[in-house]
């Protein structure tokens, strides 16, 4: 689990027996491996992080990655990032349209929010967004339309078999893109899409495709997460809370990298305690 969830263990949950017993606690947050999540899903960018690197160190210690500090001002860099990014969509276009039938734009910016569905990784606010941005479009003159940026946004995840909420977002979705992805004024310019059958081989599909994830749970509610980081490693910037391995994330690349919203574990806890109060 990361870092924030032990505190939390120590200070809630297990507050006595830490009292008694500190030594017994520490915290090993969990990981994923750069040998599959880059080299073996995203072949191109590992290439391209060996030349700017001088050697494949960094497949055993990611740490070398901080050589390519200041690459994003070298043209030609910058230029074979572009083209790998614009391969790896172009592989996801064609995943998603033979898997869904639906056609999304390659040129668009892919927001993607892949994970277990779970009330408290909030998908369900993810799809309020894009209902929200659906209508912002509606709204909006032909000259606004013509300045925003096109955007697909794209959920998967399963459902454990008895989890009826969790079950009701997922045909949320269905719902949601049956309507937006259908009508002439946005579709160019917003779609929706829930990506069938999450899993590794899939993801191996998507998550070097992708430009913005969203990593949004309650503050306090996130063990770890792992997906943050594979996203990370491919490139793709962060829109999240400070919860889970988000933190860490933050702590290694900087917050000013990553879209940090919502309430912190603290604050969390007094809304809580003050809707409670109301009662």
């Amino acid at each position: 689990m990361a870092e924030l969830h032990s505190e939390l263990l120590k200070t809630t949950l297990f507050k006595d027996f830490y009292e008694l017993f500190p030594k017994k606690f520490q915290n090993k947050t969990n990981g994923v491996t750069p040998r599959r999540w880059i080299a073996c899903a995203n072949p191109e960018l590992a290439q391209l992080y060996t030349e700017a690197t001088g050697g494949r160190d960094w497949l055993v210690n990611l740490e070398f990655v901080k050589q390519l500090n200041g690459k994003e001002k070298d043209p030609e860099f910058r230029k074979s990032w572009y083209e790998i990014k614009q391969k790896n969509k172009k592989r996801l276009a064609k995943w998603v349209y033979k898997n869904t039938g639906i056609t999304i734009n390659e040129n668009s910016l892919f927001d993607v929010m892949v994970k277990r569905m779970h009330e408290y990784k909030r998908q369900l606010m993810n799809v309020l967004y894009v209902i929200h941005r659906y209508l912002q479009l509606k709204d909006a003159s032909p000259l606004e339309r013509s300045k925003a940026v096109p955007r697909t946004v794209m959920i998967g995840g399963k459902a454990a078999p008895a989890y009826y909420n969790a079950k009701l977002v997922i045909k949320l979705v269905g719902s949601v893109s049956a309507v937006i992805n259908k009508d002439k004024d946005t579709k160019d310019l917003l779609k929706l899409v829930f990506l069938p059958n999450y899993s590794v081989s899939n993801a191996e599909i998507i998550i070097p495709a992708s430009e913005l994830s969203q990593h949004i749970s309650t503050a306090g509610t996130e063990a770890s997460g792992t997906s943050n980081m594979k996203f990370v490693m491919n490139g793709c910037l962060i829109i999240g809370t400070m919860d889970g391995a988000n933190v860490e994330i933050a702590h290694e690349i900087g917050q000013e990298n990553m879209f940090i919203c919502g309430a912190k574990v603290e604050e969390v806890e007094k809304l809580r305690e003050k809707v409670c109060k109301s009662f």
